[in-house]
């Protein structure tokens, strides 16, 4: 029986859905306690790894994998896995291009309007008996008419852009390799340098990899180049950002506001200055899982299985990494 084993800490119900995917014949391996070790302990009866969450796949759980012959990823995010190691071992990756794009793309939005809106502090404050319409709403801003930045443009920068075109914003994006002026068009988008990106957008929203090139791309000089009174938007990965930098403009009122899904240490530390600010908006890595995404990454992650076990390999084939 093909056994594969999830390498990230799933809570029951979750667990239930993710058998539920699973092709007819498997077993699947939950850890009740996930931590490299675990990983490790378990990975010699796995014929495939599962791969979600930020816990290393590096050498020392592919020496223990002695059975492995796919690895396949939840999501999209490649940080935490050494794909030299993995491809050293002739062992191949997929990925499922966009799965939950649209899932990030929703939550994007979500916090920037209630970055822009000061959300947090509304709800507190009514919630507490206070009744301050005018006090409250007087400091808050529309969204609409605002120079909004895209750092990155895949799938879900693409998909921001689409949902950001009822609001009448001014739209620029970055990337290294700029788009085909059709496409560009098409999403209402105007290629911008980097820096002068940072420099004139009102809202800075992140949406490339963690790589050795991207880690700190917003440093410390960056973010004192930003617009004052600008909002940062991180749906993407917390390493992007010089996080005690980031911080600092937010207390001292260089920077409005931001909204943060991913940090450098998750979860974020209890001590976090970010968890005292009002001019912040938190969620827990949480802006690609919905009922709705988590089903699909799974049935689709499966799928890809389920091909591999089968020696499909013309099927899947575009969902391969490597």
């Amino acid at each position: 029986m093909p056994t594969a084993l999830l390498t990230n800490q799933y809570a029951p119900a979750l667990q239930a859905l993710i058998r539920a995917e699973a092709p007819a014949g498997f077993d699947i391996i939950a850890l009740n306690q996930t931590s490299h070790a675990d990983i490790v302990a378990r990975a010699s009866e796995a014929d495939y790894l599962l791969v979600g969450g930020r816990i290393p796949i590096d050498a020392a759980v592919l020496n223990a994998a002695t059975r492995l012959r796919m690895v396949q990823r939840t999501g999209v995010g490649l940080d935490a896995m050494d794909l030299d190691a993995i491809e050293s071992r002739g062992i191949p990756v997929y990925v499922n291009p966009g799965v939950n794009a649209q899932s990030v793309a929703e939550h994007t939005l979500m916090l920037m309007l209630a970055v822009l809106r000061r959300l947090p502090v509304v709800h507190r404050s009514l919630r507490d008996g206070d009744w301050k319409k005018h006090e409250l709403g007087i400091r808050n801003r529309d969204l609409s008419g605002r120079r909004v930045g895209l750092i990155g443009l895949g799938h879900i920068g693409q998909a921001v852009a689409r949902l950001l075109q009822p609001f009448g914003v001014i739209l620029s994006y970055h990337k290294r390799q700029r788009l085909p002026n059709p496409d560009e068009q098409t999403l209402g988008l105007n290629y911008q340098p980097l820096d002068e990106l940072i420099a004139e957008s009102e809202v800075v929203s992140l949406h490339c990899p963690l790589t050795p090139d991207t880690r700190n791309l917003l440093s410390r000089e960056r973010i004192g180049h930003m617009r004052p009174g600008a909002v940062l938007i991180n749906t993407a990965r917390g390493g992007l950002v010089d996080e005690p930098a980031l911080i600092e403009a937010l207390q001292h009122g260089h920077l409005g506001g931001a909204g943060l899904d991913a940090f450098v240490q998750e979860p974020l530390p209890a001590e976090s200055p970010l968890r005292t600010l009002d001019n912040v908006v938190l969620s827990p890595h949480i802006s690609g899982i919905t009922r709705d995404s988590f089903q699909e990454m799974m049935r689709r992650a499966f799928h890809n299985i389920a091909a591999f076990e089968a020696g499909e390999l013309e099927v899947i084939a575009p969902m391969r990494l490597r």
